[in-house]
């Protein structure tokens, strides 16, 4: 919801840089609208009576969730403050969720919490973290790293997997490996089992992971997911019982688990699925059209 949380100041600068590169590039007419609003506003569009929503957008690295009351008399309003009864938030998304799968089912088979020689304690788990999370995978590829996993290596119980591990490394196939976890988890969106492959030049090694596994492997990010749901209910002053919809945005949401949670949360609420990709743009063109116009 905000570009740094519980950093009013901050925040504001961050939107004003943005709001000058706009106009740098000749837009004179500049307004923001939070993504879930937007998303909301999307959905207003269809709708034939006023509902009570709760928006939940779940991206790549965040999920925000807004209680907002929409009608069709009221989407044409230029003031919509009263509607937006309360909105909360946590850094949790797909990115995460990725990791989580990647850590559980495919860095063991790189040596992740395997011992030492000594049997006495498991190796560093700084490089699996690594490995694991997009946007560090560039720090493994310096030169010191391979040094440090040779010694990694002599001191563990299963020296081959670590060498699995400098292999990847050493080939850059880093960000190659995560984008395969990412189509594992989307797969499993669909399937009961997914398969990913770990290519190294002697022997290639075939991963399968399912729904189980990464149920197990997220189930902490979703009760804090959760918590989060429950948070705004209670900043909006109503109970789940009263949602009459909860519209979903962002590809995250078509997680199965991820839905059954939101329906046992809000068992009276309708499960309305906007355009995934697409209905914050559509909300942000509506809200501009109304601001503008």
């Amino acid at each position: 919801m905000h570009f740094r949380d519980h950093d009013e100041v901050a925040d504001r600068a961050a939107e004003k840089t943005l709001a000058g590169i706009a106009r740098q590039e000749g837009f004179k007419h500049i307004a923001f609208q939070y993504e879930p609003i937007a998303a909301a506003l999307a959905y207003e569009q269809t709708v034939t009576r006023e509902e009570l929503i709760l928006v939940l957008d779940i991206g790549g690295g965040t999920s925000d969730f807004s209680v907002i009351r929409v009608s069709p008399e009221r989407k044409n309003a230029a003031d919509r403050t009263n509607d937006i009864l309360a909105s909360s938030g946590i850094h949790i998304g797909g990115t995460d969720f990725d990791r989580l799968l990647s850590l559980a089912q495919v860095m063991p088979h790189l040596g992740y919490k395997t011992l030492t020689r000594d049997g006495k304690r498991t190796l560093p788990s700084r490089y699996y973290f690594d490995l694991a999370t997009w946007q560090f995978i560039n720090h493994l590829y310096s030169p010191n790293i391979q040094r440090q996993l040779g010694e990694v290596r002599r001191e563990a119980a299963q020296p081959h997997l670590v060498e699995r591990l400098r292999e990847v490394i050493r080939a850059k196939d880093g960000h190659m490996l995560a984008t395969r976890v990412e189509q594992a988890k989307i797969d499993l969106s669909s399937a009961e089992i997914a398969s990913l492959k770990i290519e190294l030049g002697e022997e290639d090694v075939l991963v399968d992971a399912t729904n189980a596994d990464f149920h197990a492997a997220i189930g902490q990010s979703v009760s804090k997911i959760e918590a989060t749901i429950q948070d705004a209910l209670k900043k909006a002053g109503v109970t789940a019982d009263q949602i009459n919809s909860m519209f979903l945005t962002c590809g995250t949401t078509r997680i199965p688990m991820l839905r059954e949670h939101f329906k046992s949360l809000m068992p009276n609420a309708s499960v309305v699925e906007g355009n995934v990709f697409g209905a914050v743009g559509i909300g942000l063109a509506a809200d501009a059209r109304r601001k503008f116009a």
